[in-house]
């Protein structure tokens, strides 16, 4: 055989053995890296879990929304840092409205409306720091997906096609608002 033909054979080896249909779920490691829910107990009321407080540092900036003198600075997942912005260049803290698993936010005639994974919640917020929840419409339940099934790619240690190991979900433990990666001891569920 010529260098050539010897070439060819090794592509067509890797290419072969690359699609073969293999089921990894087959066998179950006794510990794998994998995604554990977080559960919200549905039997809480969400607006009591709204509600201001002193400004905090920003751990993690998400949106930004601009509304009258004030600017409001989403924190991903926990809520919303407010801070007057009487002087643009140089705005100050000015508080924290807690709204758990919020991630966006618009005002309108002095509401706040943030979404949560339970639906959209409308806050008046015309006397700040002060702020009251004045309606919370519901909307379908939005559990969140996999981080290995979301579109984006990248995540450390997922596996091939973006199939993941992870804890199966339990509805008696309340709603899955999060997935936190994880050692899971085998785990039932991949996808």
């Amino acid at each position: 055989m010529n260098k050539t033909s010897i070439y060819i054979a090794f592509v067509l080896l890797v290419f072969g053995i690359s699609c073969i249909n293999r089921d990894d779920f087959k066998t179950v490691p006794d510990k794998v890296i994998g995604y554990r829910p977080v559960y919200f107990d549905s039997t809480v009321d969400i607006n009591t879990l709204i509600y201001s407080t002193n400004p905090r540092p920003v751990k993690t900036s998400g949106k930004i929304y601009l509304y009258q003198k004030y600017l409001f600075v989403g924190e991903p997942g926990e809520g919303v840092h407010v801070f007057d912005n009487t002087d643009p260049s140089a705005p100050v803290p000015f508080c924290f409205i807690n709204i758990p698993y919020n991630y966006d936010v618009a005002v309108k005639d002095s509401i706040l409306y943030a979404d949560t994974y339970f639906g959209i919640v409308a806050i008046n917020i015309a006397h700040l720091p002060n702020v009251k929840v004045v309606q919370h419409i519901r909307g379908a339940v939005n559990t969140p997906s996999l981080p290995g099934r979301r579109s984006f790619t990248g995540w450390a240690g997922q596996s091939r096609r973006g199939k993941t190991y992870f804890e199966c979900i339990d509805p008696s433990r309340g709603t899955v608002v999060d997935w936190i990666r994880d050692t899971l001891i085998k785990p039932k569920c991949y996808q």
